[in-house]
């Protein structure tokens, strides 16, 4: 496999990245924020699984919200909407929707840097359009003030304009950070054809690093391990299940994978850096992953519910939150039909399901897909 790179990427702060997941293991109490984005509706539980607020997300025009992210405190809440292509912000305290913000179509996920300077939309763009996929910029400026900032559109940046033969159509998917924050790992999509993986420097809001298709199949999650080391990323098809490992630091793959199963999909490491867990979205099974070694620890050929989707950790490590899909998936149609729609719930050493919670049972239009947990205060 090939990669370019024009300048040097190095990561920094790993102790203070480990500091911060200690504390956050510490955490005693927390809630679970999950996404139904077949209903547009928020629901928020306690970690005793009570369902204690709801944000009709619909109500303020927000569609299809696919991905949810939180500031470093538990603060602010971010949704990313590929239905109504903006970032929604949100009061975690209050339940207020504070600001909404245009970011464009198909607006995927947004991911808050570790700083809390920014978060960062991955816009896959028009369905019509070729190679319009691109960054957004959100600053925060601590005061509960919140504005756009710059715009990345990926095909158009320099080290992109010297390798595009390398690649098909380009839309950003999701994305993860350096231990400083300084560079974002993105993956493309959203078919595997498509895919591949750019680095961007997110000072310069320029790429420094690229992989195409043929190079890095991947098109969907991107995890980092709790030091922020190594960035896990997943690809994913109706016949295809593929993991891959690479040094932050050094930028080297470090390790590809057989997921064991078709449609390697979310993936997400248990705060104490034990664990990475992943989920075959089609073939709905989870394999656990050595963060050190790289490899397959176990697998639940018969996993934790019906097409697993995106997965939360408690910040004890105590629990897993996996979302499932619903009967009428309003994204990924083709593989994602569920018929449990809501989450899982995982207790992580005993390796059993404790629970199925579907808010919206009776409703055929449910379809749970974003889910994050919010550490509270002590």
């Amino acid at each position: 496999m090939t990669m370019t790179r024009t300048r040097p990427v190095t990561t920094s702060a790993i102790a203070v990245a480990t500091a911060l997941a200690a504390t956050a293991a510490a955490a005693d109490d927390y809630e679970i924020w999950a996404l139904d984005q077949g209903t547009h509706v928020l629901h928020i539980f306690d970690r005793a699984l009570d369902e204690i607020a709801t944000v009709d997300l619909g109500e303020a025009g927000v569609r299809v919200p696919h991905m949810i992210d939180f500031t470093s405190d538990g603060a602010y809440a971010f949704i990313a909407s590929t239905g109504s292509h903006d970032i929604t912000v949100i009061d975690a305290e209050t339940r207020e929707i504070v600001e909404i913000f245009d970011t464009g179509p198909r607006t995927h996920a947004a991911t808050v840097l570790p700083d809390d300077s920014a978060v960062i939309a991955a816009v896959i763009g028009d369905a019509d359009e070729y190679r319009d996929g691109k960054l957004v910029e959100i600053t925060i400026d601590g005061e509960g003030g919140f504005e756009i900032g710059r715009e990345l559109v990926i095909a158009e940046d320099p080290l992109f304009d010297e390798n595009e033969a390398r690649f098909n159509d380009v839309a950003a998917i999701c994305h993860e950070y350096s231990a400083d924050g300084r560079h974002a790992f993105v993956t493309l999509g959203p078919g595997l054809d498509d895919g591949g993986l750019v680095v961007a420097d997110t000072q310069s809001f320029e790429l420094v690093a690229l992989w195409g298709p043929e190079e890095l199949q991947v098109n969907c999650g991107t995890a980092p391990t709790v030091d922020r080391s190594h960035m896990f990323l997943t690809g994913g098809g109706p016949e295809t299940g593929v993991y891959y490992a690479i040094d932050m630091e050094t930028l080297e793959i470090v390790h590809e994978g057989d997921s064991r199963g078709n449609d390697a999909h979310g993936i997400w490491a248990v705060p104490d850096g034990s664990e990475m867990w992943l989920v075959n979205r089609v073939s709905d099974n989870v394999v656990l992953i050595d963060p050190e070694t790289f490899e397959i620890t176990e697998e639940f050929p018969e996993g934790f519910g019906d097409t697993p989707d995106i997965i939360a950790m408690a910040p004890d490590s105590s629990r897993a939150y996996i979302t499932l899909r619903g009967p009428n998936p309003v994204s990924a149609p083709h593989v994602a039909v569920g018929s449990t729609p809501g989450f899982s719930v995982v207790d992580i050493s005993g390796r059993e399901l404790v629970q199925i919670v579907q808010p919206a049972a009776d409703n055929p239009d449910s379809d749970f897909h974003g889910i994050a947990t919010r550490p509270l205060a002590q």
